[in-house]
């Protein structure tokens, strides 16, 4: 009498699961890599910065008299770096 052996993803064993794992990582990895490569390196223009953060201070005028904690909190994020 012989026995087969099925390895499937329910009979698979630990080291199966931390090796699926491993490159399930490295591929998320990899995939936002270039993404954020592309933002450390300046990428962005001055031009499109100067832009958002106009933006953003002429959203916190809008909210200045309903929501003054909105306001501030919105030319706060213009402000950083």
């Amino acid at each position: 009498m012989s026995t087969a052996i099925i390895t499937t993803q329910a009979t698979g064993g630990y080291l199966d699961n931390i090796g699926r794992a491993a490159l399930n990582f490295l591929r998320a990895l990899v995939a936002a890599a270039p993404a954020a490569a592309a933002t450390s390196h300046g990428s962005a223009s001055q031009a499109s910065l100067l832009r958002d953060r106009a933006g953003l201070l002429r959203f916190a005028q809008q909210f200045e008299e309903s929501q003054p904690n909105q306001a501030a909190e919105l030319r706060n994020l213009a402000g950083r770096d």
